[in-house]
């Protein structure tokens, strides 16, 4: 079993954007929790690992933001391939190598192809990253977490009390417990509809994280495979 999350915020953007998507990608019984009403994302994805880390058939859980629509078909199919290798714990469709920051796209490696309102960010054709492969972070606007991860971490909602650096720092979480973080071919589409980045709020986060991860010893960055596995 394949479960999905979603912290709403607006239930016009779920029907509008994550509904479609999931209509098209998911099992019909797929199970799909949706959480509201919370003063961080970190709290209600917590909620959300809480109700599925009992179940004992689940295969993977998907958590994605309200304004992110799925496209691929064989989404399930791809998540279980990839997942089929227990060293991975979070899987995303972009992230970043040399990450420090809760601002991962500005980590000198980059990797992943995303399209969204305003463009198609496609990494993989940079200088500084794969299109797939192990990377230090994922993006949180879609996190697929393996039935390890659900079991065994959780977000870190007094640290990050709001809406920035809760991905990078779970994705530290499964890093520093021997886990992998890779990104993978994944194709959505991100309705965003405000461009902007509010930097008072990522530097609140920054320095959070920077405490946290920076100060004392960060995990170390995995390697990077010549050939990907996940490129078959």
């Amino acid at each position: 079993m394949i479960a999905y999350g979603i912290c709403v915020g607006s239930d016009v953007r779920l029907e509008r954007c994550a509904r479609p998507g999931l209509r098209l990608v998911a099992h019909p019984e797929a199970p799909v929790a949706e959480s509201r009403d919370n003063t961080s994302i970190g709290v209600a994805y917590n909620e959300i690992l809480d109700a599925f880390a009992p179940d004992p058939d689940l295969e993977a859980l998907v958590l994605l933001h309200e304004d992110v629509e799925l496209r691929g078909r064989g989404f399930e199919s791809r998540v279980r391939h990839v997942l089929g290798d227990p060293t991975i714990a979070v899987i995303g469709a972009i992230g970043g190598v040399g990450v420090e920051h809760p601002a991962w796209w500005t980590a000198p490696g980059r990797s992943g192809r995303v399209a969204d309102s305003y463009a198609v960010r496609d990494f993989g054709s940079e200088g500084g990253g794969a299109g797939t492969g192990d990377v230090d972070a994922v993006d949180g606007l879609l996190l697929v977490l393996s039935p390890w991860a659900v079991r065994h971490l959780r977000f870190d909602q007094v640290t990050f009390p709001g809406f920035h650096g809760y991905d990078v720092d779970f994705c530290f979480q499964a890093r520093a417990a021997g886990k992998r973080v890779v990104v993978d071919r994944i194709e959505l589409f991100h309705h965003n509809s405000n461009a902007s980045v509010v930097w008072h709020d990522i530097g609140q986060a920054a320095v959070a994280f920077h405490d946290k991860w920076v100060a004392p010893p960060a995990p170390a960055p995995m390697a990077r495979p010549g050939r990907s596995a996940l490129a078959r």
